[in-house]
């Protein structure tokens, strides 16, 4: 009996011991069911984009970085290629678009109640990549050039380049479409075509392969939409803390993207599988260029896009006032958003 008592203890002593233990078990458990509702009660939003490139990283960073859950959102990310995200955000299957100008532009022209709330590059940018024997602009007429698809921004890119030089595209230019930016590139370098608008990594992919780079669009400072945010009205009006949480969420991201690079690098790499840090780093510099601070919608971007789709005048006007909703990043602004993430004032673009 002694010896029993002397190996297991005092029962109540023992008692006295696990209490400790089975409240910390308690505990943990309670906070972990409260974390878990907390989650469960932020809504998730399915964001779409038709490319795998530097231009959708504020959308990546606010995801990984936790930015969007910061203000109360879960955003899923999902890449859907070939214009797959427009008929996506149509039927309701996403509540986000991410994505360049000019298709969201054609989406309203042709119906659809689209809005933009963002939009993060405000100037048209990309590089035209040639084969060496191309030494000016005029030598592009009888060749043959790449884009990704009908109403991309690669399309919208070379139509209204080529409008400008004086040239008709399918006359002057061939234009083909290669279904990606990707495709593209490797229709450059198995000679199916002489050129190609290429954005970063391809064009440095390019440039490594003895291809040259013509002319930087971003040089010429044409006005223009990029790397938009885009909703139906419908979810706007029904949803609007959602879509200012968004906004919100989109726009803390650029800050952070300025602020940590190599975090921002990192975030590349896991969403575009490039490993090469040069090519990463290539990416960032080129992607964070003409990235604004304050991602505004400008009418004067939606209105180079509806130029080239022949609208202009009052119709143009009118359609600015129905395609452009800032409410949220003026409502951010208010709120003193950017005084936080800016403190010594709002940066210019690079």
């Amino acid at each position: 009996m002694i010896a029993s008592e002397a190996t297991f203890g005092d029962p109540q002593m023992r008692c006295h011991r696990l209490l400790p233990i089975i409240a910390g078990v308690v505990l943990g458990m309670l906070l972990y069911e409260v974390a878990l509702g907390l989650a469960q009660e932020r809504p998730t939003l399915l964001a779409g984009h038709g490319t795998l490139s530097g231009s959708i990283l504020p959308l990546w960073v606010g995801a990984e970085a936790k930015l969007f859950e910061k203000h109360g959102l879960q955003i899923k990310p999902i890449y859907l290629p070939r214009a797959a995200g427009r008929p996506a955000l149509l039927s309701g299957d996403i509540q986000i678009y991410f994505s360049a100008g000019p298709p969201l532009v054609q989406m309203r022209l042709g119906g659809a109640d689209v809005v933009v709330t963002s939009c993060v590059v405000h100037k048209l940018t990309s590089k035209i990549m040639v084969t060496p024997a191309i030494q000016k602009v005029a030598d592009l007429r009888g060749k043959v050039l790449a884009v990704a698809n009908p109403g991309s921004a690669s399309d919208f890119a070379a139509r209204l380049f080529l409008g400008r030089q004086g040239m008709k595209p399918g006359q002057d230019v061939s234009l083909i479409y290669s279904g990606s930016t990707s495709a593209a590139f490797a229709a450059l370098v198995n000679g199916r075509v002489q050129a190609i608008f290429a954005t970063s990594p391809n064009d440095l992919q390019a440039a490594q392969a003895g291809f040259k780079p013509l002319l930087e669009l971003g040089d010429l400072n044409i006005p223009y939409a990029g790397n938009c945010t885009a909703a139906m009205r419908s979810y706007i009006t029904k949803q609007p803390a959602r879509m200012r949480s968004f906004v919100a969420g989109i726009t803390e991201s650029i800050a952070y993207i300025r602020r940590r690079p190599t975090e921002a690098k990192g975030i590349l790499q896991k969403y575009t599988r490039v490993s090469d840090p040069t090519i990463l780093q290539h990416a960032y510099d080129s992607d964070t260029r003409y990235m604004e601070a304050l991602p505004r919608p400008t009418p004067e971007g939606t209105k180079t896009i509806l130029e080239n789709l022949g609208v202009s005048g009052r119709a143009a006007e009118q359609f600015v006032t129905e395609f452009i909703d800032d409410q949220f990043m003026k409502q951010i602004t208010d709120e003193g958003l950017l005084k936080q993430i800016y403190p010594n004032g709002i940066p210019p673009a690079r």
